[in-house]
């Protein structure tokens, strides 16, 4: 069967600029985490928002004011990160990721322990992960620094990949 489409070659572009931009984040991490932490700042202004939209939408279930607390919560941290300078905005954003991993981290283990109630027998698993995800948590509370740093890292890679991902998606839809 001959798999084919129509601007093949947009995809080994995309891939190639995907790698450009994961290299650039490796040669200039400053200027890359200013502008993560600006796209977050932003994006955390938009979720807060968008969230309590959908609580409000939503106010027949029964869980619509978790929905608006953590709409609450995105949004003032969203108008917190905007408001403060650049350095500010980066301490804070560390801060805040650690804090957010801790909620969903205990959330995870409470629905760990309904699945275990239930008498699902992974909830082993979805114990440990729940804890990892705790101790993450608390690793980027200790060393914000290292956990931007280490973020970017961790972007700038998978950027890489997905580029070489798209180039090699591009020439295998290219057909004969």
């Amino acid at each position: 069967m001959n798999f084919s489409i129509k601007n093949w070659w947009l995809l080994p572009l995309i891939g190639v600029l995907f790698i450009i931009g994961g290299i650039f984040m490796m040669v200039k991490p400053f200027a890359s985490i200013a502008a993560m932490t600006m796209l977050f700042s932003v994006s955390f202004l938009v979720w807060g928002i968008f969230e309590i939209v959908f609580s409000f939408a939503n106010t027949r279930n029964q869980n619509w004011g978790w929905y608006l607390a953590g709409g609450i919560l995105d949004l003032l941290i969203g108008v917190m990160l905007i408001s403060s300078n650049l350095f500010e905005q980066m301490e804070i954003l560390a801060f805040f990721i650690g804090f957010w991993l801790i909620f969903r981290g205990s959330a995870l283990m409470g629905h760990t322990f309904e699945f275990k109630h239930s008498g699902n027998k992974n909830w082993g698993w979805l114990l440990f992960l729940a804890i990892i995800t705790l101790l993450a948590a608390f690793a980027v509370m200790a060393i914000p620094a290292l956990a931007l740093g280490t973020m970017l890292i961790w972007i700038s890679i998978s950027l890489i990949f997905l580029g070489v991902f798209y180039i090699v998606l591009g020439f295998a839809s290219k057909g004969k």
